[in-house]
Parts: C-alpha cells; sequence; structure tokens
C-alpha cells in the first residue's frame, strides 16, 4: 500500500501517557498476517514520550500515521482519528491491548461473511488481574448475531477490540465525547439502535490487558459509568424504547454491584466506618430487613464487619 492508495482498514488507537506498553501494541499490529491498513495513533497529550517510542517502533513504516492534541479522553482521541481514517472499515485498538497475527483477516472474513453486519466484535483472553488467561466469553468458537436486546442485558457482549464498517462512525456520529470510561458501550448501543447489525467472533483474536492504573482497572467507576450509558440510552428514542424494562432491571443489577463492590473495597482496606455506611446502603437498594439491622448494629460497632469480613475469608481459606 502506498500513501496514496487507501487501505481497506483504519486502525484508531488512543494512546495517553502509553510509552511502557504501545511498543507491544504497535508491533501485533505491523505483524498482521493482512497488510493493508492504516494504524492512526492518536496522542491525547502524552507527556512520557509516547510519540517517540511509536515513531521509533514503527520505523518509516508509511502505515503509522501519528496525530497530537490536547487531552481530552478516549472518545476525543478517537474521534480526531476517525476524522483523519480513510479505510471502508475502523478498528479499535487501545494502546495498551494486543492483536494477535490474525486478527484482522479474520475478522475481515466474518465482515464479508455477514454483509448486512455493521460490526464484528471478536473474543479475547484477559491479560493480567483476577481474569489473567480466561477468555472475555465462555464460548470460543463459532459466531452469535447479537441484537439489542442482548447489548443491554450484557454489557461485555462487545470487545472493545471491534471492527466496523465506515458508516457505523458516519451515521452514528462518532463517539460521545462527554463519556471518558465506557464510551465505546454507548457508541455500541447507539449503533445498534441506529439499526446496524452485530456479531460475536467468538474466537479469541486479541488480548486486553488489566492493570492497576487503567480506566477499566477500577470497578466501581467502570460500574458507575455502564450506569451513565443505560441512563443516557433510556432516553432515546427507536428501538431501545421498546428495552425500558430491561433497562431498568439493568441499572439496579448495576446499582447492586456498586454497592457490593464499595462494601468489599471498604473492607479490604479495614475501614469499619465506611464498610457500615456501604452496609447500609446495600440493605436500601435491596430492601432487606436483615441487612438493615446489621448495618444498624455496625454503625455502632464497626469493627464487628471487619472481624466477620476476616472471618470469612480464613473459612474460605481453610
Amino acid at each position: 500500500m502506498t500513501k496514496t492508495t487507501a487501505p481497506l482498514v483504519s486502525i484508531l488507537t488512543p494512546a495517553y501517557n502509553s510509552a511502557a506498553f504501545i511498543e507491544e501494541t504497535l508491533a501485533s499490529v505491523l505483524g498482521q498476517t493482512y497488510p493493508h491498513f492504516e494504524l492512526i495513533v492518536a496522542d491525547d497529550g502524552s507527556t512520557d514520550g509516547t510519540i517517540d517510542v511509536v515513531r521509533r517502533t514503527a520505523d518509516g513504516d508509511p502505515r503509522v500515521v501519528v496525530i497530537s492534541s490536547p487531552h481530552g479522553g478516549p472518545a476525543t482521541a478517537r474521534n480526531a482519528a476517525l476524522t483523519v481514517a480513510r479505510g471502508q472499515f475502523c478498528a479499535l485498538l487501545d494502546s495498551d491491548d494486543v492483536w494477535m497475527p490474525e486478527y484482522l483477516s479474520e475478522q475481515l472474513e466474518i465482515a464479508r461473511r455477514f454483509p448486512s453486519v455493521g460490526v464484528v466484535t471478536p473474543n479475547g483472553i484477559n491479560r493480567g488481574g483476577d481474569l489473567d488467561g480466561r477468555p472475555l466469553w465462555p464460548a470460543t468458537t463459532g459466531t452469535r448475531t447479537l441484537a439489542l436486546h442482548d447489548m443491554l442485558v450484557e454489557d461485555n457482549a462487545v470487545c472493545v477490540m471491534a471492527l466496523f464498517r465506515r458508516e457505523v462512525a458516519e451515521r452514528s456520529g462518532g463517539f460521545d465525547q462527554r463519556f471518558t470510561g465506557n464510551e465505546d458501550y454507548e457508541f455500541w448501543l447507539r449503533a445498534a439502535n441506529n439499526g446496524f447489525g452485530f456479531v460475536q467472533n467468538r474466537r479469541p483474536l486479541c488480548y486486553y490487558r488489566r492493570r492497576a492504573g487503567s480506566l477499566s482497572s477500577d470497578i466501581v467507576r467502570m460500574t458507575e459509568g455502564i450506569i451513565r450509558v443505560l441512563e443516557t440510552a433510556a432516553t432515546w428514542t427507536g428501538p431501545i424504547e421498546c428495552e425500558q424494562p430491561v433497562i431498568v432491571a439493568k441499572i439496579a443489577q448495576m446499582r447492586d454491584q456498586m454497592a457490593s463492590e464499595s462494601l468489599r473495597a471498604s473492607l479490604s482496606r479495614r475501614d469499619g466506618p465506611d464498610a457500615a455506611m456501604r452496609l447500609r446502603d446495600l440493605s436500601e437498594l435491596r430492601g432487606s430487613v436483615c441487612l438493615a439491622v446489621a448495618a444498624r448494629i455496625t454503625k455502632m460497632w464497626p469493627q464487628l464487619l471487619i472481624r466477620a469480613y476476616d472471618l470469612r475469608r480464613a473459612l474460605r481459606a481453610s
């Protein structure tokens, strides 16, 4: 591919202070078995030499394009990359994630097999954290067509490293810059509400990094982000209006999950008073009389919660 020949695929990589990881990310792209792509690295105001690493790794490869803008978050960076993208397809790749060599060739083949589908999402393998080595979805063979309903019930039904046709972004309006986390989930829901079809390629084709300090590492923050996306989606018109009961139920589930995780975090910090408040919040969400009684007791004696937590951990370890 020459500079004047439009590539079939534009890869959109937002990068913010990613010098420690982005070399491996770029190498996974440059090692693809399908070569007709452009890789647009949208530097989001990095201060750690990310651009220098990108240029050194690219080593003059004309397929790698670097653009820069003040720090605005991943949605802003992805939109900046979209404005210069030339491909018929776009693919998302964050600056700390990695593709397997066959990612592009297999994703494009699925897109060819499903010409009416706008988005092809691969399975991936978790790298780091408690889920290290496990796939994002248990099934690892075959394909599955996704409906809007599925994406509301399963907030992880679409992997962030998805391939989509250019018209998905053109008709849906790009990424909503009000979201600095979960912006991809909002984008997928909006695309589905606009009538675009989705298909899961269940074969793992990428590695999804889970690391301390990344946007996806804070479970409470991620859950809050999902709730915000769903609350926004509940205001849309279109097919999603028929899914209002599903959205309401999912938001309730997410709030319960967030309260449980906040309680767990307080207990792990051995912060008895905060844990007692989190237990009260959880009791109110669940309408549980037993939890409400426990919350009142532990408000007076918060160390009881810590002792109960320690006992439970000891029993699990035995």
